[in-house]
């Protein structure tokens, strides 16, 4: 029930899916040119797609987070869960500027953006906490499941409040720890 609750809530407030209501700058931009990704601009691995090893829900969160690392000109990426390695070559195909990494939960403390996915729970100890990771530093964080996946729902939960900005994308959920950007939480749908 607290599902169906929360995905009631989402539909009612996803207001910010075209910009409306978003006052920073750097949010708009983000939310209607990378997010949503209005016009076209990314190029994706076309050989890794029509393999047939992604499914629809994998290939479209692959190619936000292929967009997102792009945007935000990160430097290491971590990505954990059970995709985590078909997620690090795809991404590695994308954007040869980062170092990509999987599944390395002792590497976070260098990682300024982090995919938490599915099954994220059997890497990371249950003891886990961003704030160790990102204290003071600019970061950004994906959490896979926010509503279904217990861990992922914690996690999202507990870093939401301190996150600078938190956008709630239905399934998914954007934290950006970063003192330059204006605070704010979002609803979307992708």
């Amino acid at each position: 029930m607290g599902y169906l609750k929360e995905r009631l809530k989402h539909v009612i407030r996803f207001r910010h899916k075209r910009g409306y209501g978003v006052h920073s700058p750097f949010m708009f931009n983000l939310i209607l040119n990378v997010i949503r990704d209005k016009e076209k601009q990314f190029v994706y691995p076309e050989a890794l797609e029509k393999s047939g090893m992604l499914k629809a829900r994998e290939k479209k969160v692959f190619r936000l987070l292929s967009r997102l690392i792009r945007y935000l000109q990160v430097h290491r990426v971590v990505c954990l869960g059970c995709y985590a390695d078909l997620l690090t070559e795809y991404l590695s195909q994308v954007y040869r500027e980062a170092t990509i990494q999987s599944n390395l939960p002792d590497q976070l403390g260098q990682a300024d953006f982090i995919y938490i996915g599915r099954k994220a729970d059997e890497v990371l100890p249950e003891a886990f906490s961003l704030a160790l990771v990102l204290k003071g530093k600019t970061g950004y964080v994906i959490v896979a499941d926010i509503y279904r996946d217990p861990f992922n729902a914690r996690i999202w939960r507990q870093y939401r409040e301190q996150a600078t900005v938190s956008v709630d994308m239905m399934w998914y959920g954007l934290l950006v720890f970063d003192e330059k950007v204006q605070k704010g939480r979002y609803s979307l749908i992708i």
